[in-house]
């Protein structure tokens, strides 16, 4: 007896599925162009969703461990070769780019005779500060590519949706002005052709918006992490240098 219930729903869910189908196919070419533009812009979306999640997840998960390994007070040294492990986490690679350019510009003008004292330590300070700033920026760039398609699915799809809506309206109201025929039987499988192209504009926009939203807040939050590291390495390097 429990089984039927399942086997109504069942039921059901195919004849919807069966009768979304049947609307598509009775649809006019402009709204199956409508459709099949959305239906690739979803697809194309899902995809960019599933390689970007996975890339910021490893990126978080990452920085997470790199942020509690140079909390620890560990000398910077040690802190970069640990790092080294941590390829994945922006903030990491920003550190080893803040260190290799001290210990490098460091090594150079201590080869010139040039003593790192008054003056040269804020222009040592200075070039590390651009190297890290150059090396997060890049990072950032990467965690947002092919977030613009997310953004302008989410923004456009439910217009072009509704594009197709008007074309199918306008469509029923030309057949309603042929035949002179009125009728609920008439207007509302017409009607139904048309409202499912905004189904389909929403269907899309919706994940778009919500998973773009999800990557822009992760990419603020490590960006603000590298501004408390790069603050606190090159405050650091101030106090062992005077």
């Amino acid at each position: 007896m429990n089984s039927v219930p399942f086997l109504i729903d069942a039921v059901g869910q195919a004849a919807t599925a069966i009768s979304i189908i049947a609307v598509v196919k009775n649809s006019s070419l402009v709204v199956n162009i409508v459709l099949g533009g959305l239906v690739l812009l979803s697809v194309l979306c899902w995809g960019v969703i599933i390689f970007k999640f996975i890339q910021h997840r490893k990126a978080v998960i990452a920085t997470e461990q790199f942020i509690e390994l140079f909390w620890k007070n560990m000398d910077f040294q040690e802190v970069y070769r640990k790092s080294e492990k941590l390829q994945d986490s922006p903030i990491a690679t920003v550190f080893r780019s803040g260190y290799t350019e001290f210990f490098e510009t460091k090594k150079s003008w201590e080869s010139k005779g040039i003593h790192v004292i008054g003056s040269k330590v804020d222009e040592l300070v200075a070039n590390i500060e651009r190297a890290m700033k150059r090396e997060s920026m890049t990072r950032n760039q990467l965690l947002e590519n092919s977030l613009t398609l997310l953004a302008t699915t989410a923004s456009s799809a439910p217009f072009i949706g509704l594009f197709g809506t008007v074309w199918g309206i306008m469509d029923a109201f030309h057949v309603i002005g042929i035949t002179g025929n009125a009728t609920l039987g008439t207007i509302a499988p017409a009607i139904s052709e048309a409202l499912i192209a905004t189904a389909f504009g929403l269907a899309a926009a919706i994940p778009a918006a919500i998973f773009y939203n999800y990557f822009i807040s992760n990419i603020q939050k490590i960006e603000g992490e590298a501004t408390n590291i790069t603050s606190d390495f090159l405050n650091s390097i101030k106090r062992s240098l005077v």
